[in-house]
Formats: structure tokens, sequence, C-alpha cells
């Protein structure tokens, strides 16, 4: 715990992008992998290979934007840089090791950005009377901004509506969104219910739907080639039978056949010495190309 407290406070990033967990999060993830190395490692090649097909079938190779790359744990960094003439890896912080490791590259470059777009609007529900709020009323203390909020008709309590920056992969040739799509809402989520205290579950669960739609309408409206690996289903079990299963895309369908594996994330005692967390894995090398699917993975997997 002190070291990843040490690591936090170490990592360079803005105040706020601190604040809403996102370091946090980096941090947590990479002392996670340390102790589940052994039963990541075959998810992290498959998604590794399944990039590597993504790069062979792209037929111009000057720019690629990777969506999330975090600790680069998934992406064959070497690939990528003697493929393509720059490579842009994007993420709201970047881990001192990946900014040592891409100091080793002469064509890879690193971008701070919120791909979800609407992490900074929600970062301004607890700080209400900060001079750079220019989403909600400058009011004295976040109860009464709560309090005026929630005294109002239903529709001045809209939630703000997720804007990617389509900005951030235009021009590239591929683009890579792996293992993200169903983690963009959840930091989000945790400040509405920290935060936001006059919003109910459905409006939370309504807005983390929206955010995963408007990376895949990004994706989807992307002129290159489009990779996406993600979760389409998170099942809970014991040695027996399952105990749980659950949608991570809150409903948002992604039509499309890809390959798919098991990522046992969290064997026990990860989580619990009770229970074990396997993700079933979706990927699509060329998403524009991709053979329609007959039914939708995720809603379907989780079915009861």
């Amino acid at each position: 715990m002190l070291a990843e407290t040490l690591e936090h406070w170490r990592t360079p990033a803005p105040k706020w992008v601190k604040a809403m967990g996102y370091v946090r999060e980096q941090v947590a993830l990479e002392y996670r992998h340390r102790r589940c190395a052994k039963t990541w490692a075959p998810h992290l090649e498959q998604t590794r290979d399944l990039i590597r097909t993504a790069i062979s079938q792209c037929a111009v190779k000057h720019h690629c934007v990777v969506l999330g790359a975090g600790h680069v744990l998934d992406i064959p960094l070497d690939d990528l840089a003697a493929a393509f003439e720059r490579v842009e890896l994007v993420d709201m912080a970047h881990p001192r090791a990946v900014r040592r490791k891409t100091g080793e590259y002469g064509n890879v470059h690193l971008i701070d950005a919120d791909i979800s777009g609407a992490a900074l609007a929600l970062y301004h529900f607890g700080q209400p009377d900060d001079p750079a709020n220019t989403t909600f009323p400058k009011l004295p203390g976040l109860t009464k901004v709560c309090q005026v909020i929630g005294a109002n008709t239903p529709g001045a309590t809209s939630l703000p509506q997720p804007a990617p920056d389509p900005s951030l992969i235009e021009g590239a040739d591929l683009v890579i969104s792996a293992n993200i799509l169903s983690q963009l809402p959840l930091l989000l989520v945790e400040r509405l219910e920290k935060y936001a205290a006059w919003t109910d579950a459905a409006a939370r669960k309504s807005f983390a739907r929206a955010v995963i739609d408007h990376h895949l309408a990004l994706l989807q409206n992307h002129t290159g080639q489009v990779c996406l690996v993600t979760e389409v289903l998170r099942l809970v079990h014991d040695e027996e039978k399952p105990l749980e299963k659950i949608d991570p895309l809150f409903g948002a369908a992604i039509m499309f056949e890809g390959e798919e594996w098991w990522w046992d994330i969290a064997p026990r005692p990860e989580l619990s010495p009770d229970f074990d967390v396997r993700l079933r894995v979706l990927g699509i090398a060329d998403l524009a190309n991709a053979p329609q699917a007959r039914y939708c993975r995720n809603t379907t997997l989780a079915a009861p």
C-alpha cells in the first residue's frame, strides 16, 4: 500500500485528474498485474496478437493512435513503432515507466487527453467554486448545488453529454481501443455517486451507457482502420457454478463477430477467497470490415 501511495504521488498528472481517481486506478492496475501476472498472461498475449493482425491488415502505416494506453501491457509497442511513422499513446495520465519506455523510440508520443469526453465536466460536481468551472453555477458549496439542481425541473437535472474529441484520432490510419471500453464510465459514475446525490441509479446507468455509446460512435465514424478489444461479459463464479453474470457495457450493443477468449482477471483470493472473476473478451482487428453478429454478445451472455 505504501508503494502504491508513493507511485501515485510521483506520477505526473493535473490535480483534477488525480482527484477523479485516474492515477489511483492506474497504479492499482499495475500492482494487480504483478499479483495476477500468470493468469493475465494469456489474455495480454492474445490482445497483442490481435493488434499485430490489425497492423498486418493496415494498408497505410503513417499514423497510429492507441486510446487508453495505460501501462501498455497489452500493446505490442515494438511492433507499432516499427510499422508506423508516428504512434500516439493517449490517456488521462502516463505512468513513469511508460514515459521512460517511450523515450527509447523516436516516433512514439504521449498525449494527455480525456477519452470519455465527460471527465472534466463531472470533476466540477465536486468543485462548484473552482474558477475554471464553467459547467455548473458558482454557488457556495456542493450541498447547495445539489439542492438547487435537484429542485429544478427534470430537464435541468440532465447530466452532461459525453463529447469525445474526434481530433484525437483524426487522420489516423489505425486506431486501437484495447480493454478500455467498459472502463470508461466507471470513475465517472463513482463521481456521480459521491457528488451528485440528486441522481438515481437509473440515471447513472443511462449516463454510463451514453459514455460507451459515444466511444463506439467515435470508433465507427472513423474513416481509418479500427481495432477494438473489449470485455463483453463479467462472470463471478465459484468452482462449481456461476454466481453472477454482468453486462459490462450497460446494454450497449456490439453487433460484430470477432475472436473471443477468457481473461481470468481476479482469481481468488484477489477480490475474495470465495469466488473468481472472469471476463469474456471480444477482439476485432478491423471493425469496419467485421462480419455482422446475429445477436448482441454482452446482453445475451449476461441474461439470467
